[in-house]
């Protein structure tokens, strides 16, 4: 074969080529439009069905800003709880304060407080019936508060969550219930703090819906304990008192009914300060008059020197402390 007969099947190969890629192309393009005017006309069918007018384009938004409504103001939850009860409902302005009556679903609760305390923050507070033995204090993992003598481990859930107890392993028999494991896992996300101590139950959580789990989690806990201990009302707990008029502390609330003192709490432990907490040493800071146990405190500072509830500069201070 010589180069001319090789270099005339070589262009008549390029023809053809040329011509099937503008095939190709021709019928890329009519099926395009065919599919776009089918397109249009089952939305045209489906609309001329449905027969949307301005007043039915008006009722679904109205409906979609009252699901955002209800979600914000939480009413939703009121209703999950109370149905159209409204005798036992303390209406907050953020949020709703329920007495839960004898017979409910959730009767392990005296009284449940959900309140909004920013867009990504709500806050649940609720006194139980009865009184667990030792305190539990859960946090996501990566949060600052490191390891203490009271931290420990549970198996699949490290990744998701800190957790503290002077009874580590009397939580870890009760965590090995799947159930509960299941239900922190599945709201690893949104639970921002989940605390436990006597008769008393304080979470904050990132979405709404998460509230129900954890009234479930503390219910389920509750099961776990009962199997262990049998009936929990025999156990005393020592009752919250304001640290200033020394009047008794409504756990439901943050500052005192009385004086308007701030609630008796360590700022960067989050416990609550019984009167037999004195014991350690406990200071009030400066800037903004919060209660510390007085090792945490120094420890926060010293690793940063800002005020971990006002964020103050509160260096000056660290110094002083350190010395006497």
């Amino acid at each position: 074969m010589t180069m001319i007969e090789l270099k005339e099947i070589m262009d008549s190969l390029g023809i053809s080529l040329l011509v099937i890629g503008i095939i190709a192309i021709i019928v890329f393009v009519a099926y395009v439009k065919y599919t776009r005017t089918k397109k249009f006309s089952d939305f045209k069918d489906i609309t001329d069905t449905i027969k949307i007018t301005p007043q039915n384009l008006s009722k679904r938004v109205d409906s979609t800003s009252k699901n955002k409504e209800k979600s914000k103001d939480l009413e939703w939850l009121k209703r999950e709880l109370m149905e159209n009860n409204e005798e036992n409902v303390m209406h907050l302005s953020m949020g709703y304060q329920i007495k839960i009556p004898k017979g409910h679903r959730y009767d392990l609760f005296s009284a449940i407080k959900f309140k909004r305390e920013s867009r990504k923050t709500i806050k649940v507070v609720a006194i139980l019936t009865k009184i667990l033995p030792s305190y539990l204090d859960i946090r996501p993992a990566n949060t600052y508060y490191g390891t203490t003598k009271d931290s420990f481990s549970v198996i699949d859930l490290n990744r998701s969550f800190k957790f503290y107890s002077s009874a580590p392993d009397m939580w870890r028999e009760i965590f090995a219930n799947y159930k509960i494991k299941d239900l922190l896992q599945y709201n690893a996300t949104h639970i921002q703090h989940f605390y436990l101590r006597g008769e008393y139950m304080e979470s904050l959580v990132s979405y709404d819906q998460a509230i129900i789990s954890i009234l479930t989690l503390t219910k389920l806990i509750h099961e776990e304990m009962k199997k262990l201990f049998g009936v929990l009302d025999s156990h005393e707990i020592e009752k919250l008192v304001c640290f200033n008029c020394k009047d008794p502390f409504d756990p439901m609330e943050s500052v005192c009914n009385k004086c308007g003192s701030s609630r008796p709490r360590c700022i960067v432990c989050l416990l609550d300060l019984h009167p037999s907490d004195t014991e350690q040493e406990i200071v009030i800071t400066p800037c903004c008059g919060v209660y510390a146990h007085k090792s945490h405190i120094i420890a926060w500072l010293k690793q940063n020197p800002h005020c971990p509830n006002c964020h103050a500069n509160l260096s000056h201070w660290l110094g002083q402390m350190q010395i006497t």
